[in-house]
């Protein structure tokens, strides 16, 4: 109870000393933006901005398209099984997935699978590196992703169809209705795989994946009401999704299956007042996810339902300085038969941005605070600074720096058996330095951002094998650290573009101390954490055809501590062709994709094989009022 009274006297004391005077509510339109784009705007940070979600590729899930665009490394067990994601050497738990400021990770093992989220419900992806990123639920030490609905502002009708090798049909309908005070979209959303692809064994034997089935479908309705001056937008996503989980390379046969059941309600209401905004949001989901294996006797429930309500205040004044300061607290319950008992997981943070932004010439600054508690623990107050400046005419320096912190999840504390009450949470410090270097003439632009990072965190959480099971202990400090590069050349030519893209990253994630005091793992790179990444992407567009190339180069990553054993680099290609059709207001595409198209055999989690050379064709029609 000292702790939440803490928390509000430090909240109201923070918007009471900044409440001045306004001119007029017009100055407040930076906060009618969430707050990933609050961080985004103005490249105080890393990230990658605005990864367009394009009509050839919207068969496809989230992690497909941050494997496709991004340097970071996406961990998955085979098609339409669970993919996570490794942002500069951290693991799953450490990246935030957020949609419209609400934290998606399960609160039971942190994570969020990336293979279920459908991008056709969303119109771009933002990722977000280092610090800013833990402003969202329990912390994102490495990076948050940053989901962004579709801002239709006409009334239209969507529908697209695709068929692909492995038995894959995707079909999806998507309906907006734009009206003076209340707006709709429906989106629908049914994917169905037999996903049994042919792949190598370790005798060079094609054999094919068995037990790999994948049935989905999906919903998401948005309403946004305008009332007087009030703002209300309610969103509602659904998901049903039974998998069948194949054996590794290693096994005779398997016959476990994976049901999902997720439904998740967003509400938010905007008010604008004389000289500031307040915002309430809240947001209900209902998870449940079924695992059952005869094969091994494992029969497991993983109910969870949670309850998310902020409270968000906002404010402009004197025309560069602005402040937003948001209040969460997260109420997350669990019957499952994984655990003794009921768990109920309570947590109030309170986190601050402050942005001062006079000039594109001049010094800018964001200060971020946070502070975050629940029955167990209360984190030590956490922040991070960073500062952008045009040093050059075409040149802009950034730079971060801050303290980081992030509790164990309910899986790491309380799972039967293996549960760790003794744990401590994850801390340490993250600091990244980069330049922005742009060049324009003509029709030609031309951009240059390397960026080097540095991240120490210690007491990392590692599930450990034991005395005939697995338990999470705080085995290790880490030290993150590297090199990324973007490179990034447009050309306008007479009848058309061509887009050139190419993204680097060096990184060394090793064990710097580790607490049992076994030697052979100390300075060893961290396991599925490649050295070496590289995106090449071309893209030419003209008035009717489309045509893109991406290219992908993982380098070798261990998958033992003691870094004795790895999985071979390799190389991707996929090509993507897409015809257009203008009729007045309306839009027909027609599209052909080669995936693999080297027809490589490949892993991205050990024994676990991948496609080789696959194809896909489909369809989209779109209708404008």
């Amino acid at each position: 109870m000292k702790y939440l009274i803490i928390v509000l006297v430090l909240f109201f004391t923070h918007g009471c000393y900044l409440s001045q005077n306004m001119d007029s509510v017009k100055k407040l339109k930076t906060f009618e933006k969430s707050t990933s784009r609050f961080l985004l705007n103005d490249d105080f940070l890393k990230s990658d901005k605005n990864l367009i979600l394009e009509d050839e590729r919207t068969s496809e899930s989230i992690s497909s398209i941050i494997e496709g665009e991004t340097t970071n490394y996406i961990k998955s067990y085979s098609p339409g099984n669970l993919s996570s994601i490794s942002i500069r050497g951290g693991n799953s738990q450490q990246t935030s997935l957020v949609y419209n400021d609400f934290l998606l990770n399960n609160p039971l093992n942190g994570l969020v699978d990336l293979s279920m989220i459908p991008s056709v419900f969303f119109n771009s992806v933002n990722l977000i590196y280092g610090l800013p990123s833990s402003s969202w639920g329990n912390g994102g030490l490495s990076g948050a992703i940053c989901l962004e609905g579709n801002n239709n502002n006409t009334s239209s009708l969507e529908a697209g169809s695709s068929y692909g090798s492995f038995q894959q049909k995707t079909n999806y309908i998507k309906f907006n209705l734009k009206g003076n005070k209340i707006s709709t979209s429906l989106k629908f959303f049914s994917q169905k795989a037999e996903n049994n692809f042919r792949y190598l064994d370790f005798n060079d034997e094609f054999k094919r994946q068995e037990n790999s089935s994948t049935n989905q479908i999906a919903c998401m309705i948005d309403s946004k009401i305008q009332l007087s001056k009030i703002a209300v937008d309610i969103t509602y996503l659904g998901q049903l999704l039974e998998r069948k989980v194949p054996k590794t390379i290693l096994e005779s046969m398997s016959n476990a299956v994976q049901n999902d059941e997720n439904h998740r309600i967003f509400v938010s209401f905007k008010q604008p007042f004389k000289n500031y905004f307040l915002q309430l949001k809240t947001a209900f989901y209902r998870e449940f996810n079924t695992y059952n294996d005869s094969l091994r006797f494992i029969n497991s429930a993983n109910p969870c339902n949670t309850l998310l309500n902020q409270l968000i205040f906002s404010k402009t004044y004197n025309d560069f300085n602005h402040l937003k300061i948001n209040l969460t607290n997260l109420i997350a319950k669990t019957n499952g038969n994984n655990y003794l008992d009921k768990i109920q997981v309570n947590r109030l943070s309170l986190t601050s941005s402050y942005k001062i932004k006079k000039s594109d010439t001049s010094w800018n600054h964001l200060f971020n605070s946070r502070v975050l508690l629940d029955e167990n623990y209360l984190s030590p107050l956490t922040f991070s600074y960073s500062l952008n400046k045009k040093i050059f005419k075409r040149t802009d320096l950034y730079l971060n720096f801050g303290k980081v912190y992030r509790f164990p999840t309910i899986n790491d504390l309380y799972w039967n058996p293996g549960g760790n009450l003794n744990l401590k949470p994850e801390s340490g410090w993250s600091s990244d330095i980069g330049v922005i270097w742009k060049y324009s003439k003509n029709n030609i632009k031309l951009s240059f951002e390397p960026t080097v990072y540095s991240r120490w965190i210690n007491n990392w959480i590692l599930w450990q094998p034991g005395d005939g099971f697995w338990s999470p202990m705080n085995v290790k400090s880490v030290w993150n650290r590297g090199l990324e590069t973007s490179v990034k050349l447009s050309h306008q030519l007479v009848k058309g573009n061509i887009l050139l893209t190419a993204k680097t990253a060096y990184n060394v994630s090793t064990n710097t101390d580790f607490y049992n005091n076994n030697n052979d793992i100390l300075n060893k790179q961290l396991i599925y954490a490649p050295h070496y990444k590289f995106i090449f992407k071309f893209k030419y567009t003209n008035k009717n055809i489309s045509l893109t190339y991406i290219h992908n180069y993982t380098g070798y990553r261990y998958t033992s501590n003691d870094n004795n054993h790895y999985l071979p680099a390799f190389h991707l290609g996929n090509i993507y062709v897409t015809y257009n059709v203008q009729l007045n207001k309306n839009t027909a595409k027609i599209f052909y994709k080669v995936n693999n198209v080297y027809n490589i055999n490949y892993q991205l989690i050990i024994n676990r094989p991948m496609p080789m050379v696959n194809h896909e064709i489909g369809f989209n029609l779109k209708l404008n009022k």
